[in-house]
């Protein structure tokens, strides 16, 4: 009788304990070694298991109460769905040296990178936990159509002024794009850069990683009558002016930078076209100016042209200004000789001058924009 009774007693208990009587679905927020810590958005259970941040859990076991929170003797644990409700942030996905975050603009650390493009717009569903969020779904709305301070942009377009920082044109407006250390972009070029919007009096942009520096090829080259902001000009023109920085062509009233020619040579460029200025990328004289014909009998005001001939007479005011009369057949010109141009003729001298037609007295005439356009005797 005593036995019966001490077996229905162990039997009543054993059906009072039940080891999978308690079950959690949770968030692995930490796993460290075999430890690791679920999270639902109210509760936080740590079990000793290995498992993975970022993915949810449900565990079966007993539950249990300790001086440092909920604790969980599982006997099972499966990968599950969230069944419980979860957060939304929405903003731009970017990443630093110390891990990804999403730009609101403010910054929320991300506790992991996500499956998403650097620099793009993204919805995130998950949870928040201590200082970070743990992103569950995510869901890519592209980039921002238009930069906005503080906040990642994607720039196309073409550099104008190259170096570091280079100013780069993408179709409306100028970007000045300040780049990592070491790199630099060269004119002419067609790039994708991703960065950091600064708006100040001119927008600026920075990129902080040379991978988010993407280099397309070079700008789309059209005849220079076609041209806009941004394209290369390709064309065939006379020099009419040159200085020691630019070039004027007979072709366009865009300066030439970049390339070094005579007044009356003939240049082929190829060049980037600026605001209000052309750069040379590939040029070349393919006409010297000495093989322009000798145009002292077309006087055309205005009109560039080479004269050739012999000084007849010279004649010198007391201000230092001459005049020189250059006859070639039965055709004449006088010729300017300001002072500044620090050139002295004398008669029967053998001159040949690149400029323009004028006038001097209600007579033919011809000036020149320096000493340079100017050789007489052996010397031409």
């Amino acid at each position: 009788m005593v036995l019966l009774s001490s077996l229905l007693l162990v039997s009543l208990a054993l059906s009072h304990y039940s080891p999978e009587k308690d079950s959690f679905t949770g968030l692995c927020v930490y796993s460290s070694g075999s430890i690791s810590v679920l999270y639902n958005g109210t509760v936080t259970v740590a079990l000793k298991k290995s498992l993975e941040v970022g993915k949810v859990y449900t565990v079966k076991g007993r539950l249990r109460k300790t001086n440092r929170g909920l604790w969980m003797d599982a006997s099972t644990v499966v990968s599950a769905n969230a069944t419980f409700p979860l957060e939304s942030l929405e903003g731009v996905y970017w990443y630093y040296s110390n891990g990804p975050v999403l730009l609101t603009p403010s910054k929320v650390r991300l506790a992991y990178p996500i499956n998403a493009f650097k620099g793009s717009l993204v919805r995130l569903k998950g949870l928040t936990y201590g200082s970070k969020f743990y992103p569950l779904r995510v869901e890519e709305l592209g980039y921002l159509k238009e930069p906005k301070n503080g906040m990642p942009y994607p720039l196309e377009g073409v550099v104008l002024y190259g170096g570091n920082p280079a100013t780069v044109w993408n179709g409306s407006e100028e970007f000045r794009v300040y780049l990592p250390h070491g790199l630099s972009l060269r004119p002419g070029l067609r790039i994708r850069v991703l960065g950091i919007v600064r708006l100040y009096s001119r927008i600026t942009l920075y990129v902080d990683s040379g991978g988010d520096v993407n280099v397309l090829g070079p700008a789309e080259g059209k005849p220079l009558n076609l041209t806009q902001i941004g394209d290369i000009a390709t064309g065939e023109c006379l020099v009419i002016k040159s200085t020691t920085r630019y070039l004027r062509l007979d072709c366009t009233s865009l300066r030439l930078y970049g390339f070094h020619a005579r007044t009356g040579d003939t240049v082929r460029f190829k060049a980037l076209r600026r605001k209000s200025s052309l750069l040379c990328l590939n040029c070349s004289v393919v006409k010297p100016r000495k093989k322009l014909p000798n145009g002292i009998c077309s006087f055309n005001e205005g009109s560039f042209a080479r004269i050739s001939g012999k000084v007849t007479w010279v004649r010198v005011y007391r201000n230092g200004f001459g005049v020189a009369n250059v006859t070639n057949g039965t055709c004449s010109v006088l010729l300017k000789l300001p002072l500044r141009l620090g050139v002295s003729l004398a008669e029967n001298e053998s001159v040949t001058a690149y400029g323009f037609f004028t006038t001097y007295r209600g007579k033919p005439a011809f000036e020149v924009q320096s000493g340079e356009d100017i050789c007489s005797g052996k010397h031409c």
